[in-house]
């Protein structure tokens, strides 16, 4: 899964935003030749026109993990291939002094139409994604937690899958910090994300929950299966070596996870609490360690967290 920086989510906007200021420039040469009959450019009369204009040479010029992270990217992809297909058909006619017919113009017309509403989703989908981000470690933050995970049960009550949560926590976190100070502390959090992102799925989501506390939402899985995806985390992470000082320092962390079912039968904030009980339980029973979900205490056992 690729993973952006806050200051590179904000880097592709802005290219998204040229590459679209681009083609518009395109289109309105476009409309030139088939208006006025100027030459058009000869690339536009290309097969593989659509690597050739400059929205093109963007477009292909962005790593291919695009492709498999972010499905958006590879319907725009799609549309403007179509697009410049269609619009070769009517450059063609033109040069040909042949007709252009309603149904060539309103094909080309639709693929255009769809071109540019991939355009505003895949923008959509990257400001959306910068303005939810924790500014220090690339994890979602709580804006939009609830409403998320609202909208995952609503899948699951409706039977359309399962999904599951995991609670981790960064065990004995504070001692990092005493020990090495916060520079070490950020350093820590920003690999753990890191390495949780590698192993996450396109829509698998991770929030930032509090200081060293993430939220995991792994649709389509059951708890076992979460169970077994947890303990593959959490032996990565600790397997680590997270430098965090320019004398080439290193330290090594690891997470205590709870993981609970996001259920039908009760509410996105008890499922919550769930994980974060099963978490509490692996902090309690040696840490580094992922517990499923438990039962809560009873009335009266309230413990101070480990940290």
């Amino acid at each position: 899964m690729t993973f952006f920086t806050n200051q590179q989510l904000q880097s592709v906007i802005s290219q998204l935003d040229q590459a679209l200021y681009n083609h518009e420039q395109w289109y309105k040469n476009l409309l030139r030749v088939l208006i006025a009959h100027v030459p058009p450019e000869a690339p536009d009369l290309m097969p593989d026109a659509h690597r050739r204009c400059r929205f093109g040479q963007w477009y292909e010029s962005l790593p291919a993990a695009f492709l498999q992270d972010y499905p958006t990217f590879a319907s725009l992809g799609q549309a403007h291939e179509k697009m410049h297909s269609g619009a070769r058909t009517l450059l063609q006619r033109t040069l040909d002094d042949l007709p252009i017919s309603s149904s060539d113009l309103d094909q080309f017309n639709n693929v255009l139409d769809r071109m540019r509403l991939e355009v505003q989703a895949l923008r959509h989908e990257f400001a959306d994604m910068a303005q939810n981000r924790d500014p220090l470690t690339g994890a979602r933050n709580r804006a939009s937690l609830l409403s998320d995970l609202r909208e995952q049960h609503g899948l699951v009550q409706r039977g359309v899958h399962s999904c599951t949560l995991a609670m981790l926590d960064l065990d004995h976190f504070k001692r990092i910090n005493d020990e090495y100070g916060h520079t070490a502390g950020d350093a820590a959090l920003i690999s753990t994300v890191q390495c949780l992102q590698a192993l996450l799925r396109p829509y698998d989501r991770i929030y930032r929950y509090g200081g060293e506390e993430f939220l995991l939402c792994m649709p389509g899985t059951t708890l076992d299966e979460a169970c077994g995806v947890a303990e593959r985390m959490h032996t990565a992470i600790s397997a680590q070596s997270i430098q965090f000082d320019n004398a080439g320092r290193f330290l090594q962390v690891t997470a205590s996870f709870g993981v609970a079912a996001l259920a039908q039968s009760r509410s996105v904030e008890d499922s919550i609490d769930r994980a974060d009980k099963a978490m509490y339980e692996a902090k309690t029973t040696g840490r580094n360690r992922v517990v499923a979900e438990a039962q809560p205490p009873a009335a009266g056992d309230a413990l101070e967290r480990p940290s």
